[in-house]
């Protein structure tokens, strides 16, 4: 039969191994960072002469879980050339996710400012100007531009958990691009003078796809 003094101390190191073991679990279910890669496609950005390509390419993504509901996060995508105006853009987003996390899966918001780099090269004719149908046959001009402009990333995001440690997350969104009109170059006696073209914004819809670890 145990004495006063050993149960006492059994009880004792029974309550030690229960939190110690507690904490351990508490650890492992609090992932605070984590690093994903995504797939993205960046809808077309309509211009007033110009419109920019369906974008579509990729990056990655880091996440730092403030509590099982509120996380920061920033996102870097490339988007190859594409289209017939050859558009190259590169992007990068920094904000908020919130929302509700459950044992299996989460549904958040996502609030992201920061921006997106341009570059294109479009294509016109020497002898009619940007944006008209030439009749004639003409010589063709290639003109380039590049501009970087403030963007802000409004929407939804959908994870799901299959393992204590994977991440899979689909996100939707519309992406808000403060931009500048394509460099304009107007044919005169024989020789091309650029001219910068207006500001303007334009909504573009984002979809994105991925997978990430929680360490």
């Amino acid at each position: 039969m145990l004495s006063f003094k050993s149960a006492v101390t059994l009880c004792v190191l029974l309550l030690l191994t229960l939190i110690t073991h507690k904490s351990a679990i508490a650890q492992q279910e609090e992932s605070k960072i984590e690093v994903g890669a995504q797939f993205s496609v960046l809808g077309r950005g309509r211009g007033y002469l110009f419109d920019d390509a369906t974008s579509i390419g990729g990056g990655l993504r880091l996440t730092f879980n403030l509590t099982r509901y509120l996380a920061l996060e920033g996102e870097l995508n490339y988007f190859p050339s594409a289209g017939f105006d050859n558009v190259r853009r590169f992007q990068g987003q920094f904000g908020v996710k919130s929302g509700l996390r459950f044992d299996r899966f989460g549904v958040f918001g996502k609030v992201r400012p920061g921006f997106i780099d341009t570059k294109s090269r479009f294509r016109t004719c020497s002898a009619c100007p940007p944006g008209a149908l030439c009749a004639l046959v003409c010589l063709p001009v290639e003109f380039s531009d590049a501009d970087t402009g403030f963007s802000l990333d409004v929407g939804g995001v959908v994870e799901f958990y299959p393992a204590r440690r994977i991440t899979v997350r689909f996100d939707a969104g519309d992406t808000i691009v403060d931009r500048r009109e394509a460099v304009i170059a107007i044919p005169l006696n024989s020789a091309f003078f650029a001219v910068p073209g207006r500001n303007f914004a334009t909504h573009n819809l984002q979809l994105g796809a991925g997978v990430g670890v929680r360490f």
